[in-house]
């Protein structure tokens, strides 16, 4: 039994993810459970998928978006992405953009925005 609970924790956690980068690839982001706490518990170890992938597409999408509710949520999530992943501080350092374009939201008319850089 415990198995089976296992084994379908595994394909939901699976499942959210690839939601996630079906929304990031979109570049137009959502408040939404797949920027809770929930999922960022339990899908952090998800982006170290194919090098980092959807870390570099959020930093991408900082880069690129004016859509004020697009940029905070990209700062929410790289900032969790910072906090819960053992390696993330190091993930965004090797990404020099990441710190410029959050650096650059913090000064964001926008105080969302702001308040998530």
């Amino acid at each position: 039994m415990k198995a089976v609970a296992s084994s379908i924790q595994s394909a939901v956690a699976h499942s959210n993810f690839n939601r996630y980068e079906r929304e990031i690839k979109q570049k137009k982001l959502n408040w939404g459970f797949i920027h809770s706490d929930k999922f960022w518990n339990e899908n952090y170890l998800q982006f170290e998928k194919d090098e980092f992938r959807a870390v570099k597409k959020l930093v991408d999408i900082l880069s690129t978006s004016k859509d004020s509710t697009t940029l905070a949520v990209a700062c929410h999530d790289l900032g969790e992405f910072a906090r819960l992943h053992p390696a993330g501080k190091v993930v965004l350092a090797r990404m020099p953009r990441s710190k410029a374009k959050a650096m650059e939201c913090m000064a964001n008319d926008d105080r969302e925005v702001a308040r998530e850089a």
